[in-house]
């Protein structure tokens, strides 16, 4: 009985979590392109959440000064530095994109040739 639980378990499909991609272990180059994508994606996600939080953080602070140049100053700065910032993230979208469109190339999701 127990034989045939071990055998029916070796049978059992893999399971695959689709959320998580695990690159070709065979090819080393192709799990660093990976996590360089994953990182870049990451950035620009925490980056433009950074952007909307430092955008009302200023705005908020801005509102508040009650005509206290050194605060409406300030205030300035954030919100300048926020859409700077949001700039920098699309130009680095652009960026990518323009690579992916002049080279015929996926940068996020790299595929590799294999060899012949």
């Amino acid at each position: 009985m127990i034989s045939k639980l071990l055998a029916a378990a070796g049978d059992a499909p893999e399971i695959i979590n689709k959320a998580i991609t695990i690159p070709d272990a065979t090819d080393p180059g192709k799990g660093l392109a990976f996590y360089i994508a994953s990182l870049w994606q990451t950035v620009v996600t925490v980056g433009g959440i950074a952007f909307i939080i430092y955008l009302v953080w200023g705005g908020i602070e801005y509102l508040t000064s009650g005509g206290d140049k050194t605060k409406i100053d300030d205030a300035q700065k954030k919100i300048t530095s926020s859409v700077i910032g949001v700039g920098i993230l699309v130009a680095s979208y652009a960026i990518t994109y323009f690579i992916q469109a002049v080279f015929k190339i996926n940068i996020l999701k790299p595929i590799f040739p294999s060899a012949l």
